[in-house]
């Protein structure tokens, strides 16, 4: 074979790099569409605009600090816990302070008492924030390991744990469950909305759901633009006496009140009973209601109580797409004024086709909402 001439090889030279003048940017403008990295560490963000607090909307979301985050990864891992629910902990104690000190004499990131200290610090300075975040993992491990049994479900380990942390493991024995202390219960309550809403990209309550998954930002506001005005759990006696009425005193779902002129399906469901007026046997309790379930998995039910008079918009039987108006707010029923009562139910103890006062396994609507991006205020 002849040798290539000099032309030859400016001709080729220049050939190689145009091919690479035009590859090089088609190959980077494939590259550009991935998508990032998920932080699953990440605050969970409600979409919409914040009801009657505006300064909110302009408030940092929370974080861990970069220098503790392996360690509180590896805390968690120790612990056998959601990352969100050490870093809820960690930011209620101290709001991430090393130097931290409490008028009680608790110490340090992880607010530990002296006591407690000497017995899970391993001989290290209470004011060492990594020492303070292991040991905070060993401790909750200890606290999650006397409560297993007792749980249900890795939700119900997480919050038995926490409950222990606050009251001590004897009085979660004592009460087989979370102690009905005030204090507890809504230390309970907020470190699992804050393990959420502060430390979760995805939204997910810790622990996952009890009753199987859901896909996320996938449902409609039961009632835009509304104010919660009762959440979930126990509360005063709504009524001048609950006498005979004990379950009065545990609200099975939430209160919104005010924004739009109707209520809404939350997803596609199906209508199972829709009331009769003030003829139906709950009405002196529920007022106008219905019940409905979710046309898909993990098919929770629904329920929807206190609607005006005349007012409901369906029929039982009806399959009702996400978004499709059920009814108005009313102050039917056992109310102290205009609102919806909306409730969910575990499907695995209840599909309501018929009338019935607590019928079925109640679940906090608020966790799901917030995984779903339903802002409620």
């Amino acid at each position: 074979m002849e040798e290539q001439s000099g032309s030859g090889k400016l001709v080729i030279g220049l050939v190689l790099v145009l091919l690479l003048l035009v590859i090089t940017p088609i190959i980077l403008f494939l590259g550009a569409g991935d998508e990032a990295e998920t932080d699953p560490n990440a605050p969970c963000v409600i979409e919409g605009i914040i009801i009657g607090d505006t300064e909110q909307q302009e408030k940092p979301k929370t974080s861990i600090p970069e220098q503790y985050r392996q360690g509180v990864e590896d805390a968690a891992q120790t612990a056998g816990l959601p990352v969100g629910i050490i870093a809820a902990q960690l930011q209620q104690e101290s709001n991430w302070n090393p130097t931290a000190q409490s008028p009680v004499g608790a110490k340090g990131l992880a607010q530990f008492m002296p006591g407690t200290w000497a017995e899970w610090g391993n001989g290290k300075d209470v004011f060492d924030p990594f020492a303070s975040i292991d040991a905070q993992g060993r401790y909750m491990k200890h606290l999650g390991d006397f409560v297993a049994d007792m749980a249900s479900s890795d939700s119900d380990k997480v919050k038995l744990t926490l409950a222990a942390y606050n009251a001590g493991p004897g009085n979660v024995q004592k009460y087989d469950g979370i102690p009905p202390f005030k204090e507890t219960q809504e230390y309970v309550k907020k470190i699992m909305t804050n393990a959420q809403m502060d430390f979760s990209s995805s939204c997910e309550p810790p622990g996952g759901f009890e009753f199987g998954d859901l896909a996320p930002d996938e449902w409609a506001h039961p009632l835009p633009k509304s104010d919660l005005t009762s959440g979930y759990g126990s509360r005063p006696c709504p009524l001048a006496s609950c006498v005979g009425k004990p379950f009065l005193l545990h609200h099975e779902g939430i209160d919104l009140a005010g924004g739009d002129e109707y209520f809404y399906a939350p997803t596609d469901m199906k209508i199972t009973y829709v009331s009769i007026g003030n003829v139906d046997q709950l009405y002196g309790s529920y007022g106008n209601y219905i019940f409905g379930q979710m046309t898909e998995a993990p098919y929770l039910v629904f329920e929807f109580h206190e609607a005006q008079d005349n007012s409901l918009m369906v029929n039982k039987g009806d399959v009702v797409d996400k978004g499709t108006p059920l009814g108005r707010p009313g102050a039917t029923g056992n109310s102290s004024g205009i609102h919806i009562h909306f409730q969910i139910n575990d499907p695995k103890t209840a599909i309501f086709d018929r009338p019935a006062i607590n019928n079925g396994k109640t679940i906090d609507p608020l966790p799901i909402l917030r995984q779903q991006k339903v802002n409620i205020q």
